[in-house]
């Protein structure tokens, strides 16, 4: 694996974004980053129990899709007797975010006492760092060098549910839509490459102040606008090999909330020729086990907990999105913790 690593290195250090990846990668305490941890056997010894606690954490609110689609889960498979659900946002401060910190070591290091505080005070059994800027920062983080429970990264799934999808379809090109520091960091790039995409079938397209629209309301005009700039700068990019199928991996947490306005941009360019993929479901999936004969019901609580306060505009668009799926995730969110000691700030 570390040869595919380098067997590319020369052609991303031809861009400043592949620079700044090299340079993170060589941070990562592990010489093989890309290596996909066991998470179905971690999940399949996890459900063994009767009862657990599962931490969701982002570092805004994108991530709650995941704790509804777990919710929804359990509820219907009935795999487990109790269960309960506790969504951490990460979000330090609003005038300190993780894009605002001055260095990839200051990040790493407000986000591990985000996790050394929910391993403390929550007490949870696995945690899902439904995020993706949050799982390029885990591996520099002192949690990540000796967990106690299992901590599963969406972009170790993701890709690999994006790279699995794109060869059984045969696309001729896959598309990452990402914030820009989840693009500039490469990682997509380079884990779809260490799963057999060639580097050169992927277009990456960083979407500048679109997971905070999406926050404030997925179904905006400005989030439609928004998303169909991204898409028509990503077509400029791939407009001479467009004759194929795409497969489209929106790999930000809170996409997955404006999933129509992507299809519909889509559409408008490229017919039926693409896939969406979600990665927020290809972390949920892999608690689709089988159902449990002795678990009759399943005791499912949610809590949402935040160190920041949520706006009401925030509030009700994400819990009015939730709804469909799982009314307990909304309430909680209706309802959330304000809680401002919920983990120190490490500056």
């Amino acid at each position: 694996m570390l040869k595919v690593i380098l067997r590319h290195a020369r052609t991303l250090m031809r861009n400043r974004a592949a620079r700044s990846f090299l340079f993170l990668f060589a941070l990562f305490p592990s010489a093989d980053a890309l290596t996909q941890p066991a998470y179905p056997d971690q999940i399949r010894q996890l459900l063994e129990r009767d009862s657990t606690t599962i931490v969701i954490t982002d570092s805004g609110l994108g991530g709650l899709s995941v704790c509804a689609d777990l919710e929804a889960l359990f509820r219907n498979s009935q795999a487990i007797r109790g269960v309960r659900l506790v969504f951490v946002n990460a979000l330090p401060d609003l005038a300190y975010t993780y894009n605002s910190m001055a260095s990839i070591e200051e990040q790493a290091r407000v986000f591990d006492g985000v996790l050394t505080s929910i391993s403390t005070t929550v007490h949870p059994d696995a945690i899902l760092i439904a995020c993706n800027t949050l799982s390029a920062l885990y591996p520099k983080t002192a949690f990540a060098r000796n967990p106690a429970i299992p901590v599963i990264s969406i972009i170790d799934v993701g890709s690999k549910m994006i790279a699995e999808r794109a060869r059984a379809s045969k696309s001729t090109q896959v598309v990452i839509f990402g914030t820009p520091s989840t693009i500039a960091s490469g990682i997509y790039q380079e884990k779809l490459s260490a799963f057999g995409i060639d580097h050169d079938r992927i277009v990456a397209q960083p979407c500048k102040l679109l997971e905070s629209e999406i926050q404030a309301d997925p179904n905006s005009d400005l989030v439609n606008s928004l998303v169909e700039t991204y898409v028509d700068e990503t077509m400029e990019k791939i407009s001479t090999k467009a004759s194929g199928r795409l497969s489209v991996g929106l790999c930000c947490s809170h996409y997955g909330y404006s999933t129509e306005a992507f299809r519909q941009s889509l559409r408008q360019k490229v017919g039926k020729r693409f896939e969406l993929l979600n990665p927020n479901k290809a972390m949920v999936a892999l608690f689709n086990v089988p159902k449990r004969k002795s678990a009759k019901t399943t005791r499912i609580s949610v809590e949402v907990l935040s160190r920041v306060p949520l706006t009401d505009q925030e509030v009700q668009s994400i819990a009015s999105a939730l709804a469909g799926t799982s009314r307990r995730t909304a309430e909680a969110l209706r309802h959330y913790q304000l809680r401002t000691d919920l983990f120190p700030l490490k500056r």
